[in-house]
């Protein structure tokens, strides 16, 4: 079961450049940032969460885009 959450299409504007930014940030993380990661979220990696963080950007979007 799925629970529907509605947020203001200005919010959900902004969550998902959020999430582009993090993921491009993430995209150019040196080794520290990579190693620091694998430490606190092991065995979760940066490319999951990247890929996360895709999804979830298009998937406000499509909800935005949704609501006009």
């Amino acid at each position: 079961m799925s629970t529907v959450v509605t947020i203001d299409v200005v919010d959900a504007i902004e969550a998902a450049e959020l999430m582009s930014f993090i993921e491009g940030w993430l995209a150019q993380a040196g080794p520290a940032v990579v190693e620091d990661f694998a430490v606190f979220a092991s065995p979760y990696t940066i490319l999951e969460l990247r890929a996360e963080l895709v999804a979830l950007a298009a998937s406000l979007a499509v909800s935005e885009t949704s609501q006009q």
